[in-house]
């Protein structure tokens, strides 16, 4: 704790309002927050040579994006793609867009706090099954259309930013279900847009929630975890703090699925001998 004689800023605890720039740029539970200590902040004051009147107006940001990026899809464009999975799942405001584009690096927040807004898709799509999927690649090869993919949105990457605008598929309004558990080989198959804690729940209840004998776990919890996507953890070749004992996330995947311009495939990967050992169910 710091002396009564000592400055500490009065963090904000204020839940980020609806559709405000923080409300994009706060990581993790809007409800939750975690501050540095006062040997860590006084570090930071001493090290980049900061004053107690830099903490005492700071922007917070609570202000509701005002920002109108247009989008550049054609109305009839849009109509194809509401036609293809729902008029709600298809967003073009600008708001939803830069959630899709922008992720939880320091960069993505500094642009943020500055107002700044770019690389966006001009439409984001919520693809419902397989066969939505496979209709929107397809239109979008045939008309030229820039495709993107988003999970968890927690990419320190800016990997998934929609530098040629087009549309962001974001996998995880729908796609995000356990389609089946194999226990002989102890093997589960999910959709992309599962999150890690929803996956990890449900394997861990999965005679209630699967009707299996045995509970399980997915043996991958990156820093990340909370807030990250399969889809994301597999596409980025993600690691964790488990990563020592069960590998990487390409260690555990055994089969992936994609949907391309030129056709479906199948990806088989081939695990040592290790890998497969190490991947184990656990008794309650």
């Amino acid at each position: 704790m710091a002396s009564k004689h000592e400055f500490y800023p009065q963090w904000c605890e204020q839940e980020a309002p609806a559709r405000s720039y923080r409300s994009l740029i706060k990581y993790g539970d809007p409800r939750g927050f975690k501050h540095p200590n006062p040997g860590m902040f006084h570090l930071l004051r001493e090290t980049f040579g900061m004053k107690e009147e830099d903490f005492k107006q700071p922007s917070l940001c609570m202000e509701e994006l005002d920002i109108e990026v247009p989008c550049k899809l054609s109305s009839d464009q849009i109509s194809a793609l509401k036609n293809m999975t729902g008029a709600d799942n298809v967003l073009t405001d600008t708001y939803n867009r830069t959630r899709a584009s922008y992720g939880a690096g320091i960069i993505d927040t500094l642009r943020l706090r500055g107002h700044i807004l770019e690389n966006l898709p001009d439409a984001v799509v919520h693809p419902r099954d397989r066969r939505d999927v496979e209709a929107i690649v397809k239109y979008c090869d045939e008309n030229r259309l820039p495709l993107y993919a988003a999970g968890g949105n927690s990419s320190v990457t800016r990997g998934k930013e929609a530098v040629k605008g087009g549309v962001c598929l974001d996998m995880n309004a729908h796609m995000n279900k356990v389609i089946s558990i194999n226990e002989t080989d102890q093997t589960v198959t999910v959709q992309p847009g599962i999150m890690g804690p929803e996956l990890e729940r449900i394997l861990n209840d999965a005679p209630k929630a699967l009707g299996a004998k045995r509970r399980y776990t997915v043996g991958h919890f990156p820093q990340s975890f909370e807030h990250s996507s399969v889809g994301g953890w597999v596409v980025t070749r993600g690691a964790g703090q488990n990563s020592t004992y069960y590998g990487k996330i390409e260690d555990m995947v055994i089969s992936q699925e994609y949907v391309t311009p030129i056709g479906e495939f199948n990806m088989l990967a081939r695990m040592s001998k290790n890998s497969y050992e190490h991947i184990k169910s656990f008794k309650a």
